[in-house]
């Protein structure tokens, strides 16, 4: 009933709108048995808590993330957060390259070895696993950080539509439209990113040495 009740998702990523808002997808969570509701419990404040870390030294985010993890027992679950972060770790680790600095210190995910090793390679060893890994270069060259991260967001979308491929009326399809669902949100944020970027160019290109007058 309640796979049912969820609003199909967009067969693609790209433009895609939010097909039911986070209040009533977490409302519908609410047809869950009690230890599955709250399981899915952890995994909205293991993604609210990555979204922005609380702690403020590299060595106690990591710490957290352990906790956090430890306490979640399903293990699609376990898999769909680590593949998010393994997306994040990443973006890092392509920012501070372009930016000239070391590999990221924080430890987070399951490369975070592989990119400390492979740091200066353009896909950081990791060309397997991200096979467009590489591609993204050109446009980090270019300053282009939010299309690389756009990039990255299908990848993950890409494997978590292939998973639910395989899932239909049980909690494991439930698990893998949350985490679709969370890349909807995370690409509109992009989109955001991206559209206040493009008005900031024009106006600049437009205004000139005018540009900054009331900064």
């Amino acid at each position: 009933m309640l796979v049912s009740s969820l609003p199909p998702l967009p067969p693609q990523l790209d433009g895609a709108p939010l097909p039911i808002s986070l209040e009533r997808l977490r409302g519908r969570l609410g047809m869950l048995e009690p230890e599955d509701q709250q399981e899915m419990q952890r995994m909205f404040e293991i993604l609210r808590w990555s979204r922005q870390f609380e702690e403020s030294q590299d060595a106690a985010v990591v710490k957290r993330f352990s906790e956090l993890m430890d306490e979640v027992s399903t293990p699609l679950i376990r898999e769909v957060l680590t593949t998010l972060m393994d997306v994040r770790m990443i973006t890092t680790a392509l920012r501070r390259r372009r930016r000239g600095l070391g590999p990221p210190p924080l430890g987070l995910g399951r490369w975070f070895e592989q990119i400390r090793r492979h740091f200066n390679e353009p896909d950081f060893g990791l060309g397997r696993v991200f096979p467009r890994l590489s591609e993204f270069a050109p446009l980090l060259e270019q300053g282009d950080v939010l299309n690389v991260d756009q990039g990255l967001t299908r990848q993950a979308w890409a494997y978590f539509k292939r998973q639910a491929d395989d899932y239909y009326f049980s909690f494991e399809a439930v698990v893998l439209y949350v985490a679709r669902w969370t890349l909807i949100a995370h690409a509109q944020q992009l989109q955001a990113q991206r559209g206040r970027q493009i008005f900031e160019e024009l106006v600049t290109e437009a205004l000139g040495k005018y540009a900054n007058v009331y900064v």
